[in-house]
This record gives C-alpha cells, structure tokens and sequence, in this order.
C-alpha cells in the first residue's frame, strides 16, 4: 500500500527494448519488471536489489510518459504475478488508454493469481521449470497444471530452460502435462545462455531429440531459441 493507503507495487525498472525470447523475439516492447520472485531457479539471471512503489496511476503516468513506440506492454519480472491484485487494476486502467496488447511473462507457479487476470491479458509467456535444469529442491508440476487451467484465453507461449543437466524425463514430463491440457500453445525451449552470449545448453543432437519428442507428442510449433539480447548486448 502506498501512504494515502493506494495499492501500489513494487518495481525495479520500466524501459523500451527488444523482446530477445520466445517466438516474440525482436518485438520492440515496454518492459514493466516488478520486483521480487517466489523461486530460486540455478539459471537465474535477473537480479534487481532496487526498486520503487508505484500506484497503478503513477504506473501508467510513466508508460504514457515513453510514447507509443513499441508494440506489446510486457509484464515481467522477477515474478509480476505476486502482485495479482494490482495487476487486476492497473491493466484495466491501462486499457482505458492505449490499445496495446498486454503481454504476461511468468514462471507459471501462481495459478490462483493468473485467475484474477486471466481475462484482461493477452498474450502469455509461461515457464515450465524443469527440476533437473532449475536445481530446486521445490517440485512445481502440479501447480504448472493448474495454472495451464487458467491459459485458455489468451495466446500461450510455453517456455522451457534447458541446459546439459536436462533430462528426457522432464521433458516427457512437460509433454504429458501439455498433452493432458489439450490446448494450442507455442513451446521454446531455450538453452542456457551467458552474458557473453555463449550458449550453456545441451548438445546439439540433445536439443533435436527433446525438440522432436515434444512436436511428436504435442505441437509442431516448436522451437529452439536462445536469448537474442544477450547476444546482442541489449537489455
């Protein structure tokens, strides 16, 4: 809450870039971080000690304040649907003034937020966290599953790290669990990859095998894909 007693949120920066993930890849958009996550993955690479209170008006003061040229709001994080109840508010606000498309970026661990949001969204980018790449002790299949439940609106776009500790296994786990959903969605599997741009992920023969049992199982719409913005050194 903020002192005049405003939900507010918490938020480590707001920028126009270049989406560098997914099949979004290249998409000049506003980036919304908010500040604060509920996992700890091993690949982890967003790290914001800093940050500031916004309500959703000062929020979107701000995004008006940038312009319009981009082409997609994205929510990100950290973790933006800790802040479901601000969410809720702040995208119907921002409906009120722009036309742009709300983009939702999550680890897909927060089912019961994504409800409260699930209408006034988009598009969403969903991670499905593998245990053998994310080295959690945590297991989140069965909270992915129900969060799938809440993603037959807007466009999905399934997102999975994958590094050289990623078994078949979890990614037979993956395509049981999309399988059993029965919906369309785009899936990317991504390769760990550095600050340099180097990549850190599986063999190549590796990649094509798990590539090939998800669109045999799932979706021909599968991808491999790095992130194009640390290769380009952009934010």
């Amino acid at each position: 809450m903020s002192k005049d007693g405003s939900m507010s949120a918490r938020i480590s920066e707001i920028f126009v870039s270049y989406q560098g993930e997914g099949t979004f890849m290249g998409s000049r958009q506003l980036f919304v971080r908010f500040h604060g996550c509920n996992l700890s993955c091993a690949y982890c690479d967003t790290v914001r000690d800093s940050y500031r209170s916004f309500t959703k008006e000062a929020l979107l003061g701000k995004i008006l304040d940038l312009g319009d040229d981009y082409n997609e709001l994205v929510l990100t994080g950290g973790e933006p649907l800790l802040y479901g109840d601000f969410l809720k508010e702040f995208i119907k606000l921002f409906r009120k003034s722009s036309r742009k498309s709300v983009y939702l970026e999550t680890n897909g661990t927060l089912p019961g937020e994504m409800a409260k949001i699930a209408d006034l969204v988009d598009i969403v980018a969903m991670d499905i966290k593998l245990p053998s790449t994310t080295l959690m002790n945590e297991q989140v299949w069965d909270r992915h599953e129900k969060f799938l439940e809440h993603c037959r609106n807007p466009q999905l776009i399934v997102k999975a790290v994958v590094s050289d500790s990623t078994v078949i296994e979890d990614i037979k786990r993956m395509s049981g669990i999309l399988k059993k959903w029965g919906q369309r969605a785009q899936i990317v599997l991504q390769p760990v990859t550095s600050d340099n741009g180097s990549i850190k992920g599986p063999d190549e023969e590796m990649l094509f095998f798990f590539k090939e049992y998800i669109k045999k199982e799932f979706s021909d719409e599968t991808f491999v894909m790095g992130q194009m913005h640390k290769c380009m050194g952009i934010r």
